[in-house]
């Protein structure tokens, strides 16, 4: 393969395992393509193994990125067991707790003790999800859904719905989103409802968080 001929997704490999590392500028059908024809050539190597999917560079919606998984299980019995957003946020598909701080600030949280909540669909109205620790949303939150989380809240997708984070009164809990349009957020025991009207769309996500005692949310 030439320079001008770069795969569509490049399979690192180190002593932790493998992650996978999206071009840019491939479509999804290219790289489970790529990804067909590797896991093929290399099948007793790949099989039943688990990787890391890397979208730092390379964002992808949530239905591409359930598309993705279920391929590679179902070629080769590949697990994506966690996908990286940016280098301080990733979340496990594994059901192991959300890695959206630092170890030192999460020490001795009692939501350390229980995984997260995992939803893999859009929190269409009239649901309300609760979580003892963080909550994960692969997918949309509609108006009229309720998202309610000890630890943070993270949608992979556009939040509309209410979300409330740290709802057990921790303070340095955050709420994420690939956009944050909600009806209202909350964090602790403060409350934000976001201007209307319309905004500039965010760079890759969004995150609320306090500081200096009010709600604010930044574009990342």
């Amino acid at each position: 393969m030439s320079l001008a001929e770069l795969p569509p997704v490049k399979i690192k490999a180190d002593r932790n395992g493998f992650t996978l590392v999206p071009d840019p500028a491939a479509s999804l059908d290219a790289i489970i393509a790529f990804m067909d024809n590797r896991l093929q050539q290399s099948r007793d190597f790949f099989q039943k193994t688990e990787m890391v999917l890397d979208l730092r560079t390379s964002p992808m919606s949530t239905d591409q990125i359930c598309v993705l998984y279920e391929k590679l299980y179902e070629k080769s019995r590949v697990k994506v067991v966690e996908v990286r957003l940016s280098d301080d946020l990733s979340f496990s598909m594994a059901g192991e707790p959300l890695k959206a701080r630092s170890a030192s600030k999460a020490a001795g949280r009692e939501r350390e003790n229980h995984a997260p909540v995992i939803v893999r669909n859009t929190c269409r109205s009239g649901t309300r999800i609760v979580s003892p620790s963080d909550c994960i949303v692969l997918g949309d939150v509609n108006p009229g859904a309720e998202i309610i989380a000890d630890g943070d809240v993270v949608v992979f997708g556009l939040l509309r719905g209410l979300a409330h984070a740290g709802a057990a009164g921790d303070i340095t809990s955050r709420i994420w989103a690939l956009s944050i349009e909600p009806n209202q957020i909350r964090i602790a025991d403060l409350v934000a409802v976001p201007p209307r009207g319309v905004k500039p769309a965010p760079n890759r996500f969004e995150v609320a968080e306090v500081q200096n005692g009010l709600i604010q949310v930044f574009s990342l």
